[in-house]
């Protein structure tokens, strides 16, 4: 993977440095391979949690002048922003959403203890 990385930065005549990456998904393999591309001067932000414990050598951080940061998204104050991106559709939340009914709570809890996180997320509504 990060010989595949090496070579698509190289290709397009990228540099090999200072890249942001951002970690979404909130699997411990995300977040392995979030680490794994992080290089000089980048900096890893994890958004995405989970409780699984992963292990990383941080004096690459010191070697790398790079850094390690977590976020739960933005500052409470920049939400009317990307509130505003999201119905202008700059950001595209759809195809990464499942809506189900509230009445659903226990069957959704059931399978996402069952299988794992969903391929997408789930928010309940209201039945109405």
């Amino acid at each position: 993977m990060q010989k595949e990385y090496k070579g698509i930065l190289k290709g397009r005549g990228l540099p090999n440095y200072g890249w942001k990456i951002f970690e979404v998904s909130g699997a411990k393999a995300g977040q392995e391979i979030g680490l794994a591309l992080l290089g000089f001067v980048g900096r890893l932000v994890i958004v995405g949690f989970n409780m699984a414990k992963i292990e990383y050598s941080v004096s690459r951080l010191m070697a790398f002048d790079a850094e390690i940061i977590g976020t739960w998204g933005c500052l409470p104050e920049h939400y009317p922003a990307v509130l505003g991106m999201v119905l202008r559709s700059r950001i595209l939340v759809e195809p990464f959403v499942e809506l189900r009914p509230m009445s659903a709570v226990a069957r959704t809890f059931q399978e996402i203890h069952d299988a794992g996180s969903p391929e997408k997320r789930v928010v309940l509504t209201p039945d109405f």
